[in-house]
């Protein structure tokens, strides 16, 4: 396998940069991915997509199996990647692939370095600082809708549970950078929403029997 991948400093900033085996395991799919669609056994390989297993990453990256599984159930729940599983392979695609390996993301990540550094003035501080609020804001709205498809593809619950469950946890923090269900390093909203709709079934036969005792 030859060439090479674009990969921004901005990565350092990544919710899951401080997660090692997180942060290996998307690395790795990002190499392994095809940069230009491939034919394989009969079918079309996309580029930003790669066939695999659980137990080639595990092989290829030292890590265990529950290891790797948890590293891509973080990747997957987070949307940076999706899966189509069969009996024989797993078909990875890496969400936005385009626009984190071609030449314009370099170009739109550039930073105009001037000649002479200058102290800014007030003025542009206080630019700089709107800019930079408006920036998270789109992030979060971004991040929100995000999580909201991901967790109305949950099409077995009522939309009034989803509902529910995606106000309380897209809640955000006081300084309006984060949601709530950010706050933890590993979020699964499969079993996040079990747990959700056993606890509304809890509170209503709670309310249910003081009636009844009424």
């Amino acid at each position: 396998m030859v060439g090479f991948v674009m990969l921004h400093r901005d990565i350092i900033d990544w919710e899951w940069y401080q997660s090692q085996e997180t942060t290996r395991v998307f690395i790795h799919l990002i190499l392994r991915a095809n940069y230009k669609d491939k034919k394989w056994q009969g079918i079309t390989i996309k580029r930003g997509q790669l066939v695999t297993s659980n137990n080639r990453l595990s092989a290829e990256l030292s890590l265990s199996i529950q290891q790797t599984r948890t590293a891509l159930k973080k990747l997957e729940s987070s949307g940076y990647i999706k899966r189509k599983t069969t009996n024989k392979f797993t078909l990875i695609t890496i969400n936005n692939y385009e626009d984190r390996q071609s030449s314009a993301s370099i170009i739109n990540n550039q930073k105009t370095i001037p000649k002479t550094i200058k102290k800014p003035s007030a003025h542009n501080q206080t630019t700089t600082t709107k800019k930079r609020n408006n920036l998270n804001k789109v992030k979060i709205v971004e991040r929100a809708q995000n999580f909201k498809k991901q967790v109305f593809e949950h099409s077995n619950y009522s939309n009034n549970i989803l509902s529910s469950f995606f106000n309380y946890w897209s809640e955000l923090n006081l300084q309006k950078n984060k949601m709530r269900f950010e706050k933890d390093g590993y979020f699964d909203i499969t079993l996040r929403l079990e747990k959700w709709v056993l606890h509304e079934k809890a509170i209503k036969n709670s309310i249910k029997n003081t009636n009844s005792n009424r």
